[in-house]
């Protein structure tokens, strides 16, 4: 029987071989650690928009899943249509230091935005939900958060109640419940643009100050920044 000698592999094909090994290493290492930090940024932004008056969640109408659907008031039911992502999209440029945000239904994966149906972007236009778009030009699907906390009196420690309002970048408008007594919104109060309080002395001050919590732990989140 004639005895068959090893194969030889060129020292080139071992280099390369080795090249191609700690490549792939490397693709599966940085994939995986985008994972992490994916999964890590969204449990952090994970939030319920509360309404200080009353409690209620800002809540995707019916959980519907469908383009167009409205937003309203609705009691705490731990639902996912009462849960958003807030996507960081970058720095406001007027030296604030805070940020634009998308606003993304954990059911549904869409983002809050102005409702495309209504002919004139006014007061009164409702807030619906549409697939999120990711050009950064897109300002009617982008928001920011303002400090909207009481009165502070002269020579008094003022403390962060973590009150907010949530301003819309395009129309510079706030996300306000439809309720023209001014009073504690009712249940199913729809969300809408309207002009932004100057203060909780404001006669609507209920309809548009918001507190942004946790769902995870109930707290209120003292951001975004």
């Amino acid at each position: 029987m004639t005895r068959r000698s090893p194969t030889r592999i060129p020292r080139q094909g071992f280099a390369l071989g080795a090249l191609a090994l700690v490549l792939t290493s490397c693709a599966l290492l940085v994939a995986a650690t985008a994972g992490a930090d994916t999964k890590r940024v969204e449990n952090t932004n994970r939030v319920e928009l509360v309404n200080v008056a009353t409690g209620r969640r800002a809540d995707v109408m019916w959980a519907s899943a469908q383009d167009g659907q409205n937003v309203f008031l609705w009691r705490n039911n731990r639902s996912a249509s009462q849960e958003f992502d807030l996507i960081n999209m970058g720095l406001r440029p007027d030296g604030s230091g805070r940020s634009f945000f998308k606003i993304r239904a954990r059911h549904s994966g869409k983002c809050l935005m102005v409702d495309r149906t209504q002919p004139k972007v006014s007061v009164g236009r409702r807030i619906a939900q549409y697939p999120c778009r990711t050009d950064a030009s897109y300002r009617s699907a982008q928001w920011y958060f303002d400090p909207m906390n009481g009165r502070c009196d002269d020579n008094a420690l003022c403390i962060d109640k973590g009150w907010r309002v949530i301003k819309n970048r395009y129309t510079g408008r706030c996300i306000d419940t439809a309720n023209s007594s001014g009073r504690r919104p009712p249940e199913q109060a729809v969300l809408q643009l309207w002009t932004c309080i100057g203060s909780t002395d404001d006669w609507n001050a209920n309809n548009q100050v918001w507190k942004i919590f946790d769902p995870a732990t109930g707290q209120p989140v003292y951001f975004p920044r």
